[in-house]
């Protein structure tokens, strides 16, 4: 059902910008509601809850356009509840459309919303006509033609003039501050009526404040209803941006398999997977794709290759293309079914846990004992190397033992990316395991990654000449492949090796 909303999104370019335009301007319901809720929310907020809910009939018309079956969450976007169309326009006309961040100062509600506060503002509208009149009859008594009442928060009105007018001064003013330009005095009239102008504002202030917390208050009362379509609008939002991901980078539709312990086909298959990461990442080259195909004669993929060639980045696409998929979304490959999976193990990259005395390894073997532990046969397990922590044989044992119970007792979907090159004769013995390796060229010294994934085992890492690559001294490489030349000449692991 989510697959077919991102289709809807697909086939209409009016339909992706007419929902894009409407979300964009519905902010974050869920938040805004939250902070009402908690008596947090400013005037702004409410403005906000009112201009996202007078955005719901709009959004409906969208649904409504809708084809092929979409998910029951909908139905909440289909029909809209009055209740909050009601409280949008009541919020609208209570509250200014641009309010002021502090509301314990007033200005946030409109005029004829509450006959006291109106007049309380006709009281202070007359005040302000007698501060007009004072400021005429200050500047005839006075002569100073530029004179202004003006206002400061800390020391109220004041008459204020320039310094080069200080001796046309009547006596009847009071200095009150001296400035580098500026002179201010006061009067007993202005003193007088500011007194009466501040507790008539800090009425009207209190007011104000008292009415929109009743606003905010029945906001509250609606939270449970937007927060509720909130998350149906969160879901179409989300399933928008990945049918713009899935438009911008050429995502297709997978065919999902369900779980069933029947024994019809439950195979997965992937034609051309990309991903969806390393494919962003790129700017002047193209993404090799990439082919997997999981049955019953293919569950264990033995993944061998030099470090470097694209190992890790072809299981971790597997596991972006699987998620992806699971979630509703179109994949980065040009045909996919895939089979569901209950979980998705990963055992990856190297790291200690020093705080609980962890080491590399131990961190290592408690990835894969909870691997062994909880996969069953409908997961997907990734492995990244196994093993490498520890001695050689130590560590091949290991990542032998391992390979062996995940294709033989758990039977699930895995790919293990190894260097371990002997695990590629788990092929000869266990019907579902199939050997894969990343090719690469070498020419000389110089090695060129393909990073194309094919059958076959690969029978050398080129772990020397990565070391190359990166700048080893020639000294020491030439030293190492001696070492190895010697190694692999006395290794008789693959002449003695018994398979049971």
């Amino acid at each position: 059902k989510r697959q077919n909303i991102i289709a809807n999104f697909l086939e209409s370019k009016k339909l992706r910008i007419d929902t894009q335009n409407i979300l964009r301007a519905m902010g974050d319901l869920e938040r805004l509601s939250g902070r009402a809720c908690a008596g947090q929310a400013n005037p702004r907020d409410l403005i906000a809850i009112s201009e996202g809910l007078k955005k719901l009939p709009r959004l409906k018309s969208i649904i409504d356009l809708f084809k092929y079956k979409i998910p029951s969450w909908t139905d909440q976007l289909k029909i809209i509840d009055n209740e909050l169309l009601e409280l949008a326009d009541l919020i609208s006309f209570k509250l200014v459309e641009n309010p002021p961040l502090n509301i314990s100062e007033g200005g946030i509600i409109h005029d004829g919303v509450d006959s006291v506060l109106d007049g309380l503002r006709n009281l202070i509208d007359d005040y302000s006509d007698w501060l007009n009149q004072e400021e005429l009859k200050e500047r005839k008594i006075s002569k100073i033609s530029n004179l202004k009442i003006q206002f400061h928060k800390n020391f109220g009105y004041y008459i204020s003039i320039n310094k080069s007018k200080i001796n046309l001064a009547p006596a009847h003013w009071i200095k009150r501050q001296t400035l580098t330009n500026e002179e201010r005095y006061v009067t007993t009239e202005i003193k007088n009526k500011e007194n009466k102008i501040f507790q008539v504002k800090n009425r009207a202030a209190a007011k104000e404040y008292e009415l929109f917390c009743e606003i905010r208050n029945l906001v509250a009362t609606k939270t449970k209803k937007i927060r509720s379509i909130s998350k149906s609008i969160a879901c179409m939002d989300a399933l928008l941006g990945l049918a713009m991901t899935s438009l911008e980078n050429n995502f297709i539709k997978p065919n999902l398999l369900p779980i069933t312990n029947s024994k019809e086909k439950q195979s997965t298959e992937i034609i051309a997977g990309r991903n969806p990461i390393v494919e962003q990442l790129l700017t002047n080259k193209k993404f090799i794709s990439n082919d997997i195909l999981f049955n019953n004669k293919q569950k264990l993929i033995i993944l061998t290759g030099p470090n470097a060639s694209g190992k890790s980045c072809f299981i971790r696409q597997i596991g972006l293309i699987q998620i992806l998929a699971q979630i509703g979304s179109f994949i980065p490959a040009s045909k996919a079914e895939i089979k569901i999976a209950d979980r998705i193990f990963t055992r990856i990259g190297a790291v200690d846990d020093q705080s609980s005395g962890q080491s590399t390894f131990m961190v290592e073997m408690s990835e894969t004992a909870s691997i062994l532990n909880q996969a069953t046969s409908n997961s997907l397990v990734l492995l990244d190397e196994i093993g490498r922590g520890t001695s050689t044989f130590d560590g091949l044992s290991i990542a032998w033992s391992v390979s062996e119970y995940l294709a033989k007792k758990i039977v699930c979907n895995t790919i293990f990316a190894t260097h371990y090159h002997e695990l590629n004769y788990l092929k000869h013995a266990i019907d579902n395991v199939e050997n894969f390796q990343v090719l690469v060229k070498q020419k000389k010294d110089k090695l060129y990654f393909c990073h194309k994934i094919e059958k076959g085992g690969a029978n050398k890492s080129y772990g020397i000449e990565a070391a190359m690559l990166a700048g080893i001294p020639r000294e020491v490489v030439d030293k190492a492949r001696l070492v190895l030349g010697y190694l692999e000449k006395n290794n008789n692991f693959n002449s003695q090796i018994q398979i049971k």
